[in-house]
């Protein structure tokens, strides 16, 4: 994501946000999280101790034995005032902080071609509607200028690819114009791992383009 005009860096939340694999990237590029989501607790220790934790409560956490340390990381001390919450099912649209972009990646069982294929109708994957509640329940000066969101390649063959679609559908009525490739994490490092990355950009701000092609990719990686 390029920096915004005046060379202002972007500000976003963190939904599902595992061990922080979206954060990692961004904060790489220079751009600052405001807040994460993460229903698991032991991910959301993980995330707190890669991402949030001072070298004090490092310290602190080191001279305790493994299972009070597993307790007292998740305490809201050492998250640092960054704004958090375990289940999104409980968010509250005012609740959130400002941010110029979300990123989601859903929890995918549901589309996996792993699993028994439930699809938007499944228990997980089925959490991405929450994602469209709450940009439902802003108004749209509100909504984030940029959405990113990331899944399985199982979902597009979902349903027939009706449950793809309805995601897209609902992007755009939100007034999102949206762009969607799938990349393969083979293309820079020795794993095979295709995803589908859509990006959506709030219409009010104008067309964007997102993407580069793999060729194009290849030789900023290569190069760097």
């Amino acid at each position: 994501m390029e920096e915004k005009e005046g060379k202002e860096k972007v500000r976003f939340i963190d939904f599902f946000a595992g061990v922080g694999g979206f954060r990692h990237g961004l904060e790489s590029s220079g751009h600052k999280c405001v807040g994460f989501c993460e229903w698991d607790k032991y991910a959301t220790a993980s995330y707190t101790s890669m991402h949030l934790i001072s070298d004090d409560h490092r310290k602190r956490l080191e001279n305790m034995a493994l299972r009070q340390r597993q307790k007292e990381i998740l305490k809201d001390e050492y998250r640092n005032g960054e704004w958090y919450a375990n289940d999104i099912r409980n968010v509250d649209a005012g609740s959130l902080p400002e941010a110029d972009c979300w990123c989601f990646g859903a929890p995918c069982q549901d589309f996996s071609v792993a699993g028994k294929r439930a699809g938007l109708d499944g228990d997980r994957s089925s959490l991405i509607r929450e994602i469209f509640r709450l940009l439902e329940e802003q108004e749209e000066q509100d909504r984030p200028e940029w959405l990113i969101y990331e899944n399985v390649k199982g979902m597009l063959s979902s349903n027939k690819g009706l449950d793809y679609l309805s995601i897209l559908s609902e992007m755009d009525r939100l007034g999102y114009d949206i762009e969607w490739q799938n990349i393969n994490s083979k293309w820079f490092v020795p794993q095979n791992r295709e995803r589908i990355y859509t990006v959506g950009h709030l219409r009010r701000f104008g067309r964007a383009k997102y993407f580069l092609s793999r060729e194009q990719m290849e030789k900023i990686v290569f190069a760097s």
